[in-house]
């Protein structure tokens, strides 16, 4: 057995304990079927370990989600295979979805249809915080609702029923998302957990397109296009193998709260991409995983002279300068030279543009070899 397998077999036996369970409507119009478990198009998850789906016969497919819940997939007017009764049944394309994270509407976008964004009914951002055209649109013609995101802890779900979404995209990292989880399903309302940012590494991350690609029977054209990204980040990678060391720049990662720097490790995805696009991670002796924890004269310590500086945070989080958010800032090489860079307002709603992010790190480290760009996910300082 796979270990993606033994592991969503395991989270699947968790959640079962914890009492969060499948939700949504029962099958219905079984009808038997000769079905494979093997892709007949040459589809298939490969690097992705948070979600797995089964190519059926006519456009039908198993998908188990990040929960170990399986969703049978069945186009709109198509029969559900006999077999597969204790799955969750969910008409494709998905016509009116709910969605809790700007990060999954961003897949969306990354599927190069815009006429998926008609599909979104509910969010749980605020209009006045996105920066994607499209929902702009549809919040001011009325297309979209806003849900306050923590109104079903309070038991408050009047607002989720009168959208009436045919499937709640959501995730379970926090309290209010497994209560959601129990509150859909009490509700009877179909919802898909997601943990796209579990998967490190752009071939897994990236994966995702497909996950989202089958809500929306675009499953050859996101298969198609997560190829071709692939390829671009390679040569993108080929670009930047043979830069001597001497050449490449020191880039330190972080951000200051409460007087303590929110750091990464050496294992981090944003070290290991920085080594890709031709850069030294500043904290590479760093080891741990996920977030770290320094005080700010130690990450003056261990960051003073590094050439760039990523500041990890939207722009519309800070206090003001960088000076604002901690005076020992001015001791950093990277601020003397203004080469300090923060995360674009955007960034998340844009997380899904894993070459563009990888493209703006490029012309960070190496500006010779991105003549013209323009920044999209990171953006250079501007206040400082």
């Amino acid at each position: 057995m796979s270990v993606k397998k033994l592991w969503i077999l395991a989270l699947a036996a968790i959640l079962l304990l914890s009492g969060c369970g499948a939700g949504g409507e029962e099958q219905e119009d079984e009808v038997d079927a000769q079905v494979s478990d093997l892709p007949a198009t040459g589809l298939g998850i490969r690097n992705a370990q948070n979600f797995d789906i089964q190519y059926l016969a006519d456009g039908v497919k198993l998908l188990t989600d990040s929960a170990g819940r399986e969703l049978l997939l069945v186009p709109e007017g198509g029969k559900a295979p006999a077999g597969y009764g204790d799955a969750l049944l969910v008409r494709t394309p998905v016509k009116r979805a709910m969605y809790t994270s700007t990060t999954h509407v961003g897949f969306l976008g990354a599927l190069e249809e815009d006429s998926l964004y008609d599909s979104i009914a509910a969010v749980t951002t605020e209009a006045s915080q996105w920066s994607t055209p499209q929902v702009a649109e549809r919040f001011a013609n009325g297309q979209i609702t806003y849900i306050v995101q923590d109104s079903w802890t309070a038991g408050d779900v009047e607002s989720i029923v009168a959208t009436a979404p045919d499937l709640v995209f959501t995730d379970m990292s926090s309290e209010g998302g497994t209560a959601l989880c129990t509150m859909l399903d009490q509700l009877a309302i179909p919802y898909v957990v997601v943990a796209e940012n579990q998967d490190t590494g752009s071939e897994a991350y990236l994966e995702w397109l497909k996950f989202f690609g089958a809500f929306y029977n675009l499953d050859e054209k996101a298969d198609s296009l997560y190829e071709e990204k692939l390829d671009h980040l390679e040569e993108l990678y080929r670009k930047v193998a043979s830069i001597p060391e001497a050449d490449r720049p020191v880039v330190a990662f972080g951000m200051v709260f409460d007087g303590i720097v929110y750091t990464q490790s050496s294992s981090s995805s944003i070290a290991k991409q920085l080594e890709r696009a031709g850069a030294v991670y500043a904290l590479q002796d760093l080891e741990g995983d996920g977030v770290m924890q320094l005080g700010m004269e130690e990450f003056l310590d261990e960051c003073r002279d590094a050439d760039i500086l990523i500041y990890d945070s939207l722009p519309m989080y800070m206090q003001g300068t960088l000076l604002d958010e901690n005076p020992l800032f001015a001791e950093f090489k990277a601020y003397q030279n203004q080469q300090v860079y923060t995360m674009d307002n955007g960034y998340y709603m844009n997380s899904a543009k894993v070459v563009e992010k990888f493209e703006d790190l490029l012309a960070m480290c190496h500006p010779d070899l991105a003549e013209g760009h323009v920044f999209t996910v990171y953006q250079p300082l501007q206040n400082y």
